[in-house]
């Protein structure tokens, strides 16, 4: 029985610490807020439960008071409950008060840092919070304290401080903080920059005086979710290397982990990544005929990482397999060397170069058993069967619906930023696009893993997709960049 407050940091999942990650892996319930990134809830056990209790300005899902009666009560309960946090727990997310309020109530608790956004946000914008010549400390201060309390010389003591101030949660009510600032003592030349979404890829930046920054909040408004840095090191601009996909957003319709995986790797690129694992993998258990047939097969065909992890649990000792092994390309090829088997032959990670490879190689009377996807496509057992081939489809999972966690926090960030390509692993992830959210936006580049792929999106959203040329990393890369040249937005 413990509840854990565990920040989720700022920006990428993969900045989460290995502690949080720990505790997402085996948690029961997940209560989270609407700043984290989305990704982070799939690594959740699928039984897991989430409770969404995210803020936004006059607009709170569920009220601190109700938040901190549902933490006792789950914690209550038992299990693993992970109260999951933008940024720290503790900096200016009120984990001090859930944590009072759970010890109050007899509930052990314990905390897991994150990264801030002060601190993030900075870092990604190339603003240095502490450079010795310039700042040699640094304030974290909040633009909005408790309703009803007292400010007293909050903003004169703010005022005077001479090293970088990191203001959160001002946006809002920035003219009314730099009026008093600047009556507290501040200069109106004080350089100020703010950094919105800070430690994501599609951060931005602006800088300025204070006499500036307050001119466009009454003109306009400030932008948000922000961080409002004020003196000190505010105003400098060092130029952090930017990957070829910068600022991009991008939706991945593959099974996890396979968009997680894919993901990080985008955001190592500078996009900003998003993985709808809108199907899962459902096993179907052979029966003892079956997977002799897969264990004597002259020639044994696996067409999906998930069939190879299924293979694992099927057969118990791979020595039993005595035929070779085709693998339908190279991320099949690495999930079958997980489980100590080195493919024979490897197609080209599409169902059209498995059939042409078969073809090539089989021969009348030879055994081929496809151990794969329930509703895999038919293209290489047909080739199969021309030449001659006994063919077996033995089905050991299929693809099931599931219902994503976060979706309601991932549109709301599609729609603040848009969405420049969706990417669709498959046919039947294009179909449960469409089952779960309609058509996709129009400003949306469509992006199919393959031929089959491509004649879907177009059967199913009436739209052309841009086909990969090869159904991998390189492949997904290389159309990006094509999308990135031709959209005017970059």
């Amino acid at each position: 029985m413990s509840v854990w407050l565990v920040g989720a940091g700022c920006g990428s999942p993969g900045l989460l610490t290995l502690a949080a990650l720990e505790c997402l892996s085996r948690a029961d319930h997940v209560v989270y807020d609407r700043l984290i990134h989305p990704d982070l809830l799939q690594v959740a056990p699928a039984e897991c439960r989430f409770h969404l209790a995210g803020k936004r300005e006059n607009r709170h899902t569920l009220p601190q008071s109700e938040i901190n009666e549902l933490l006792v009560r789950l914690g209550r309960e038992g299990g693993v409950v992970v109260r999951l946090k933008g940024g720290d727990p503790f900096v200016f997310g009120r984990g001090g008060e859930e944590a009072k309020f759970l010890e109050d109530h007899g509930v052990p608790w314990r905390a897991v840092p994150g990264i801030t956004s002060a601190i993030g946000g900075a870092l990604g914008s190339g603003l240095p919070v502490t450079q010795r010549e310039k700042s040699s400390s640094m304030v974290l201060a909040t633009g909005h304290r408790k309703v009803g309390a007292e400010y007293g010389d909050y903003w004169r003591e703010i005022a005077s401080s001479s090293g970088t101030v990191a203001l959160y949660m001002g946006t809002s009510n920035f003219a009314s903080v730099a009026d008093e600032l600047v009556s507290s003592g501040k200069s109106p030349l004080t350089p100020v920059s703010l950094v919105k979404w800070g430690g994501w890829n599609k951060s931005s930046r602006i800088d300025g005086t204070l006499e500036e920054m307050a001119s466009i909040a009454k003109r306009e408004g400030l932008p948000g979710p922000s961080v409002i840095y004020i003196g000190g090191d505010a105003g400098m601009k060092l130029s952090p290397e930017r990957g070829a996909l910068d600022g991009m957003q991008v939706v991945l319709c593959r099974p996890y982990p396979e968009c997680w995986d894919m993901g990080r790797e985008l955001e190592k690129m500078s996009a900003d990544s998003y993985g709808l694992p809108l199907l899962s993998l459902e096993p179907i258990c052979p029966d003892d005929g079956e997977i002799e047939a897969v264990e004597s097969a002259d020639w044994l065909v696996i067409t999906s990482p998930r069939g190879a992890a299924r293979l694992r649990q099927i057969v118990k000792d791979m020595r039993l397999i005595r035929g070779k092994v085709f693998s339908i390309g190279k991320e099949t090829s690495s999930a079958l060397l997980k489980i100590g088997i080195a493919a024979d032959f490897e197609a080209g990670g599409h169902s059209r170069g498995l059939a042409d490879m078969l073809e090539r190689t089989v021969s009348p009377g030879d055994s081929v058993v496809f151990a794969r996807n329930e509703r895999g496509s038919e293209v290489a057992a047909a080739a199969a069967r021309r030449m001659g081939a006994f063919v077996k489809v033995v089905p050991i999972y299929r693809m099931a619906p599931r219902e994503v966690p976060g979706m309601e926090i991932m549109r709301e960030q599609w729609e603040a930023r848009g969405v420049d390509a969706i990417v669709f692993g498959s046919s039947a992830m294009a179909g449960a696009y469409f089952d779960a959210a309609g058509h996709p936006p129009k400003s949306a580049a469509l992006v199919a893993w393959g031929n089959e792929c491509g004649a879907a999106i177009r059967k199913i959203f009436g739209r052309a997709p841009m086909t990969m040329e090869t159904p991998d990393m390189a492949g997904l890369v290389s159309a990006l960049l094509e999308i990135r040249v031709s959209d005017r937005r970059y």
